[in-house]
């Protein structure tokens, strides 16, 4: 597909609805959606895409738990809406599928276009977006079954020339071998259906005794043909069988806001997904959940099964008795509990469900609407455009670094973040280390390069610190001093005594925690990474007779000290030299 074959991984579909001037992409990353946003509004040098960006109004999304999903939820769509922009999988054809004919002596054969489905005469496997030709050979020779279409009801006078190369058991001459071709069909037919274990062990196991022979290519074909018999084990949840007609229905409540979910199924294949939310203020309902329901099939077309929640089977038994009633149908109503098909796409429903509510609170309106409430809520001297966070890491004292994130309009700016290795002292003090890093941030800053707001992770005894050190530079003028207390996620002002408190439903407390767990989330890996160095450090270069050369091989063996520890003297003799190697198990133990 031309529009979606730029360097994005997982292979995502983008491309421009018939209907709306709306671009969907499906995949499994989170990230995809910025990575897809981006592309679109940088230059391009082709004309077809400047069209295209010319007619965007809203990019949607479908996340998959699979990348082999999102190919087949991408052909799914494409042969649905028919875009304008795409040139590939807009024609009959699709991803192949395997066939197994429906006769005495079956034959796998290969069907690109699905309009040639015959489910009377045949059985179908698939589709297979990548390997199916592969697959398919890897089957005939492990098999021997046939591929051709000669009539099996006939005996011929000689066999083909794939009897003489030992490749099929030759029905269309000996009849005799018709337990046997049954027996391979049956094998032939759990490989397609997944279940792959015993065939892999058994090729595994001639791999294992051609390599122990030293025929080493032969072991080498082997050993992709159990790649490609593995890939099969890789399960597929966007397309089953054609009678397939259902809604995967998921919910969640937030702070006075219902967000809702519901992936649309039919005939067998995930065709679309249908997002909303709306406010609950000011309005009352006996019963929510089955109100929701009833509201949404008013608009929308009625299934014949619903997936839903497993917690939400007492409360929607008349829901979905009114809707039968409503629509003079039977609707199957299923609440997945273990895992299963159904089990698997409600999972994908709700990660769905959870980004959706994620980019909500990450919209630009929203966004703005809390920057508005912090600017008067907090009387701020300046709206709170740029934000600066600070928080410690340290396990006493040790390797205590600190962190700094930074948020722009309410979004991560990544490539602003700072990190800084504490030198006042090795022992706790996080007083002492805030003083210290809001100097060195902010000591040789211009006034036009501070931030709105530097917000601190902590009470009165760090926003204290940090600002005892802005007087002293005399440039607590330039900026705004909060910090916010992880007990109860108050808000100190500095110079103020009594927090302020905002409710936690509001986009406003939001902004300040996002950028909080950010800066503490990338203290703790630096963090991490420092205190990992040392302790490699304190017990391997401790040790007389091992240097850099020596540690780095080591290292790069054994994977960590841990790994050093655990080897035998045996396996350090492989990486130095006896000696070293006693020495080493004598200081480290083990």
């Amino acid at each position: 597909m031309e529009i979606g074959k730029w360097n994005i991984p997982e292979n995502p579909g983008v491309y421009l609805m018939k209907e709306k001037n709306k671009v969907i992409y499906v995949g499994k990353a989170k990230n995809l959606y910025k990575r897809v946003k981006s592309y679109f509004q940088k230059e391009v040098d082709r004309e077809k895409t400047r069209e295209l960006v010319k007619h965007i109004d809203d990019i949607e999304y479908i996340l998959c738990p699979s990348e082999l999903d999102a190919l087949l939820l991408e052909n799914n769509l494409i042969k649905k809406y028919n875009p304008k922009y795409n040139i590939a999988l807009k024609d009959e054809k699709t991803y192949p599928y395997l066939s197994l004919s429906k006769e005495m002596f079956p034959a796998l054969h290969m069907i690109r276009k699905t309009k040639h489905f015959d489910l009377e005469r045949y059985e179908y496997f698939g589709p297979y977006p990548f390997g199916a030709w592969k697959l398919k050979k890897i089957l005939l020779k492990l098999f021997k079954i046939r591929d051709c279409f000669w009539n099996m009801n006939k005996k011929y006078k000689r066999p083909c020339l794939k009897y003489d190369m030992k490749t099929c058991l030759g029905p269309c001459i000996h009849k005799e071998v018709r337990e046997e071709y049954q027996e391979m069909i049956g094998k032939v037919r759990e490989v397609l259906r997944g279940n792959t274990r015993e065939c892999i062990q058994d090729l595994r196991s001639t791999m294992e005794e051609m390599a122990e022979t030293f025929q080493f290519e032969k072991a080498i074909v082997l050993r992709e043909q159990i790649q490609a018999l593995s890939n099969l084990e890789k399960e597929q949840i966007s397309e089953y069988g054609k009678e397939i007609d259902e809604d995967i229905f998921v919910w969640k409540e937030v702070y006075e806001r219902m967000f809702l979910c519901v992936l649309n199924v039919r005939e067998g294949k995930i065709l679309g997904k249908i997002s909303s939310n709306f406010l609950l203020e000011e309005k009352v309902y006996e019963n929510l959940e089955e109100e929701l329901l009833l509201s949404y099939y008013r608009k929308y077309p009625l299934p014949r099964s619903i997936v839903l929640e497993e917690k939400y089977q007492q409360a929607l038994q008349e829901g979905i008795s009114h809707l039968e009633i409503l629509f003079k149908k039977k609707i199957e109503k299923h609440f997945p509990k273990i895992k299963s098909r159904r089990g698997e796409l409600l999972d994908m429903a709700l990660l769905n469900l959870e980004k959706d509510i994620e980019n909500f609170h990450l919209k630009k309106e929203v966004i703005e609407e809390g920057m508005k409430e912090l600017y008067s809520f907090l009387g701020l001297k300046h709206f709170p455009r740029k934000i600066e966070c600070f928080d410690i890491s340290n396990i006493q004292g040790k390797d205590a670094v600190a962190s700094m994130s930074v948020s722009i309009e309410g979004k991560a700016a990544k490539s602003e973040y700072r990190k800084f290795k504490i030198q006042c002292k090795d022992t706790p003090d996080d007083f002492a280390m805030m003083r210290e890093v809001i100097y060195r941030r902010y000591s040789k800053l211009e006034p036009k390069d501070f931030p709105d707001v530097i917000l601190i992770d902590g009470g009165l005894g760090q926003i204290n610190s940090a600002g005892s050190i802005l007087e002293e530079l005399g440039k607590i003028q330039f900026t705004d001093l909060l910090s916010l207390a992880k007990r109860d996620e108050e808000v100190y002002k500095y110079g103020e005594t009594f927090p302020y408190s905002i409710s936690k439903d509001k986009e406003a407390l939001k902004i300040f925690q996002r950028v909080r767990d950010e800066a503490h989330r990338f203290g703790i890996t630096y963090h991490r990474k420092l205190r990992s160095k040392r302790i490699i450090s304190s017990e391997l270069d401790t040790i007389e007779g091992i240097g850099a050369v020596r540690k780095k091989r080591l290292l790069k063996k054994f994977s960590s000290v841990a790994g050093v520890k655990a080897a035998t003297l045996k396996e350090l003799e492989e990486c130095v030299p006896k000696n070293i190697a006693i020495r080493i198990k004598e200081e480290l133990g083990g």
